[in-house]
């Protein structure tokens, strides 16, 4: 049996909180104003990150969520990156916040002043359907204003967003309208996206897919590698350790030093050990799962429908996680 621990970490974030003004359609962690409204409180945020630090990793991006929900809440957790000894390489942000260029200068004054020196502003279509580009541009305009350093992420769809009016809002239908419809795809190429959380469901139209016996066929091994990646992963504010991009799935922050033991993590072990076909087999035999779909994007888009059956038939997995994550609308457009 393959058994991984993680014992360095490399580069990842923490998340503040899953509550968001968005419900962007190629979010990975499922995040919206349905979802839990919790923050991640200062202390909590110092244990976690002395904790990143510890093994190995020494700066971190901050995101949610959205974590300009609470500003101040956030400014907590600037400082105690600071006491972790941990940098802060950007906090992330949709803009959603902007009321006019003198308040926002105003909070980023104050988040300047605890420890914030680069926002990631986020620029994209999906973003666009919630948030009018116009404070997209006030945010930028008031970092400019206070000093501190925009990334833009990505602003090659400002020449895609600013084709509309800017002061409103805009479906994807309206620019698959304009662009015709090849556009879902060209953001694909012009936009990193990882095919999961509810990404999958915006793109299945538009992508390829093959039927399970394919992508058993196809899989050369289990998951240990992508589990135990640790070049992007996440802490949440629960205190949960997201493995690589699979979100869905966490580990205990208590866990991640040592071996995973088959009793406490059932899934995570056995898709270490014997990938997708094996916790097909297993939510077969022991749960009656039945696949819902003829075709599948990817081996990721059918454990997801493996794990969501699993959380929403109220099979108690302490790794099958958070429970929001499942248990809202975010199949469905």
């Amino acid at each position: 049996m393959t058994r991984f621990k993680i014992n360095r970490l490399i580069s990842g974030g923490l998340i503040t909180n899953y509550s968001c003004t968005s419900r962007c359609g190629h979010c990975l962690y499922n995040c919206g104003p349905f979802r839990e409204k919790e923050y991640i409180n200062g202390q909590s945020a110092e244990k976690y990150l002395s904790q990143i630090r510890e093994l190995g990793c020494l700066s971190v991006h901050i995101g949610g969520g959205e974590p300009m929900l609470y500003p101040d809440k956030l400014g907590d957790v600037l400082e105690a990156a600071d006491w972790a000894g941990v940098s802060v390489e950007y906090v992330e942000t949709n803009a959603s916040w902007f009321q006019d260029l003198e308040s926002a200068s105003e909070i980023l004054r104050k988040l300047r002043h605890r420890g914030l020196k680069t926002f990631l502003v986020s620029i994209s279509p999906f973003h666009n359907e919630y948030i009018p580009y116009t404070k997209t541009a006030g945010v930028i305009n008031a970092c400019r204003e206070t000093g501190i350093h925009v990334f833009p992420w990505k602003d090659v769809f400002i020449k895609d967003i600013t084709m509309l009016d800017t002061s409103k809002t805009h479906s994807i239908d309206e620019y698959i309208n304009i662009s015709g419809d090849g556009y879902l795809k060209k953001v694909l190429e012009n936009y990193w996206i990882h095919l999961g959380g509810r990404a999958l469901d915006t793109f299945r139209p538009v992508l390829p897919s093959w039927t399970i016996e394919e992508i058993i066929a196809g899989e050369e091994s289990g998951c240990a590698e992508k589990l135990s990646e640790t070049s992007h992963f996440h802490f949440d504010l629960f205190g949960n350790y997201i493995p690589g991009l699979c979100s869905g799935l966490l580990i205990r922050h208590e866990d991640i030093s040592s071996p995973l033991s088959k009793e406490q993590y059932p899934v995570m072990t056995l898709l270490a050990d014997s990938g997708v076909k094996g916790l097909l087999d297993f939510a077969e035999d022991r749960f009656g799962f039945v696949p819902g779909k003829q075709k599948y994007i990817n081996k990721c888009d059918l454990c997801m429908e493996i794990r969501a059956f699993l959380v929403t038939n109220d099979v108690d997995f302490l790794e099958l996680g958070p429970e929001g994550f499942y248990r809202q609308e975010s199949t469905t457009r």
